[in-house]
């Protein structure tokens, strides 16, 4: 066994620090490889590449040939004293398996079990993927951290306890390395009532949920039953509870619904997420009137999608209620774009000039597009492979044209680069003759667009062509962050010299409300006998007047506002909390956000208890002035719900605006 100081001990560790790891190994493994990283207590025992075989260490690795489950190891000659870093590590595999997961299925030291936490999926230099199992050097989870359920909540750097690895002769990992990951699908529901629910959240309800494990595209099956029929309906989805994370961009198809045994018509809904993390497609939601931005559809356009494809008639009487539906991968067509010399004969769209002009893109991978011309061409005036919507389906990533063959023999090609010229199609050009400098969307997977043209082939080699073949790697890349865009000089004026209003804005469990200001629906000016009082509903889903008045206020330059609601006789009936309780006002977000504005001692008084601190959030198109907000994660400790007959006072000072 080869011996270290405690200089080189110290070397190492700051290494680690800066999460980096030496290049040790002469040679890269041939294939992607999953091996364990590892160094003990004195760091006289060290592993960091694939392929590496040290002295006095056995090495066991996998290659990786896709989906399934393997194990890594390593043996010591003489048992390794400590631990001061392990990670399970898979060689080039975020080039070639990327944003896959690891799961960890069990850790022996010695050949015994041991204890360990739940990990995450990540990578310090963007090429070798990795789970930190035990990593002292790291104090947060990084921006590209992933886990195989989509939750990262518990997830953490130190999976295990060092005092397990005080005489380490044998130390064994099995993974399972994953595609997508794993999720469940169900069915939410709430029936007119509120009686009958489900909802996946760990509480206990008085259904029998059928849920899927959901492990990819696919067929699945959820179901709920009732011991006694629930009655009505006032709400149900079909919903995936990490979707965002594990199936990012998948689609839900719904294939039948049945309701006690009998499928039922449905009209065409539309994939979204309420909060980012869980995907849905809902079936009955009538608080929903117009598709979200995040809606998306199977056949790519949201014509005719709503929020309501069974009408609520159909759940009149409950037994059993199932919904047999296909996870999608988001997909897209890859095609040839072309005009000969003559402009006679050309391709603009997936499928043009030849059905074989079309080749479905899933992802990351190689693809061949190939034409065959019915009369030999002399030339082309403009040629490009497009992606039909690729920076719809999938913003960010690289086409990467790596062979071109013309009647059969490959070209000599230049470097392309990749872009669009309408935010639509991606495209990477091969003779573009337009083009003479690089665009300001162009873009390549290394970064480098030095050399990079629109014209990579000579007018010689794509002439007299009677067939054409064109081979390109779509490489993963991640989607381009939302511009932040900033209020012009003259639009900071006017908004500083505007009037404002607040108003309190509130929703209890059961949805007895008073939306915000701008809801379509039920907002001020939209509908103004709701927005004057507090609304609930009765068992048939008729709106109830529960009473309640409201103070709001005009801000007409800086001070401190006050707006206020008080409750009616019945206050919220019988629920015990509030899904959101806020001050809304019209001023605009940006305002805030970029340092003009600054709204302060935000209180808020409920009744005769003491006053209590409220948050201003500025996330929205406008501000907000918050007390609790389930939806956004905004959760005090104090009891917030209002008795009947009491009032709430909710206080705030604005600065900033134009005298």
């Amino acid at each position: 066994m080869k011996n270290v100081t405690k200089l080189m001990a110290l070397v190492m560790a700051l290494i680690m620090a800066l999460g980096m790891v030496p290049a040790m190994a002469e040679e890269a493994a041939p294939a992607p490889t999953a091996f364990l990283m590892y160094a003990d207590g004195n760091w006289a025992y060290q592993v960091w590449n694939a392929g590496e075989t040290p002295d006095g260490i056995t090495v066991k690795e996998a290659v990786i040939t896709g989906e399934g489950d393997y194990t890594v190891g390593l043996e010591f000659a003489t048992p390794a004293e400590g631990l001061a870093f392990a990670a399970l590590g898979i060689s080039d595999g975020e080039a070639n398996f990327p944003g896959w997961k690891i799961q960890i299925n069990e850790i022996r030291v010695n050949g015994e079990a041991i204890a360990f936490n739940k990990g995450y999926t990540s990578s310090d230099d963007g090429v070798v993927t990795r789970m930190n199992i035990f990593n002292e050097w790291v104090g947060e989870l990084p921006a590209d951290a992933r886990s195989f359920d989509g939750d990262l909540t518990d997830a953490t750097w130190t999976m295990v306890d060092k005092a397990a690895f005080a005489a380490v002769s044998s130390v064994e990992v099995d993974f399972t390395f994953h595609k997508y990951g794993v999720d469940t699908a169900y069915i939410m529901f709430a029936d007119q009532n509120w009686a009958a629910q489900y909802w996946l959240d760990g509480n206990e309800y008085p259904v029998t949920a059928t849920n899927a494990t959901i492990t990819g595209p696919g067929d699945y099956t959820v179901g709920l039953a009732f011991e006694t029929p629930a009655t009505g309906v006032a709400f149900t989805a079909l919903g995936i509870k990490h979707g965002e994370n594990v199936f990012p961009g998948m689609l839900i198809q719904i294939n039948d619904i049945r309701i006690n045994g009998e499928s039922v018509a449905f009209t065409k809904g539309y994939t979204s997420s309420d909060d980012g993390i869980e995907t849905r497609m809902n079936v009955m939601n009538e608080w929903v009137s117009d598709v979200p931005a995040d809606g998306r559809s199977v056949d790519g356009t949201l014509d005719g999608a709503a929020a309501i494809i069974v009408p609520k008639e159909a759940f009149a009487e409950v037994s059993s209620y199932e919904i047999d539906f296909t996870l999608v991968p988001k997909s897209d067509m890859a095609f040839i774009m072309f005009a000969d010399t003559t402009w006679a004969v050309s391709a603009w769209n997936p499928g043009e000039y030849s059905e074989t002009n079309a080749v479905k893109v899933e992802g990351p991978g190689t693809y061949t597009l190939t034409l065959e011309f019915a009369k030999e061409l002399p030339g082309f005036a403009f040629i490009a492979a497009g992606i039909a919507k690729g920076e719809l389906t999938f913003p960010g990533y690289f086409m990467d044209i790596i062979d071109i063959k013309v009647n059969g023999v490959s070209i000599e090609i230049g470097k392309d680069f990749t872009t669009t010229d309408e935010g639509i199609t991606t495209r990477a050009n091969i003779w573009n003759e337009w083009v003479t400098d690089l665009p300001e969307q162009a873009r390549i997977a290394d970064g480098n667009l030095e050399g990079a043209t629109a014209m990579i082939a000579t007018t010689e080699a794509l002439s007299a062509v009677k067939t054409l073949e064109v081979t390109f790697e779509y490489i993963y890349g991640e989607p381009p962050a939302a511009e932040d865009v900033k209020l012009t000089e003259e639009e900071v004026t006017a908004l500083l010299a505007a009037d404002y209003a607040a108003y309190v804005a509130v929703q209890s469990e059961s949805y007895i409300f008073r939306n915000d200001w701008y809801d379509s629906t039920y907002g001020r000016d939209t509908n103004p006998e709701f927005f004057a009082r507090l609304t609930g509903w009765d068992a048939e889903s008729n709106p109830v007047d529960y009473g309640g008045t409201f103070v709001d206020c005009e801000i007409t330059g800086n001070g401190t506002y006050t707006v206020t609601m008080t409750t009616g006789e019945h206050g919220f009936g019988v629920d015990t909390l509030l899904r959101f309780f806020r001050a809304t006002t019209t001023i605009p977000s940006a305002l805030v956000k970029e340092g003009y504005v600054t709204i302060s001692d935000c209180k808020v008084k409920i009744g005769d208890g003491k006053t209590q601190e409220a948050v201003v959030r500025a996330e929205a198109d406008y501000v907000e002035i918050v007390v609790r907000d389930e939806y956004n994660k905004v959760e005090p400790e104090y009891s917030y719900l209002p008795g009947p007959n009491t009032t709430v006072v909710f206080t705030f000072t604005v600065n900033g605006l134009a005298d």
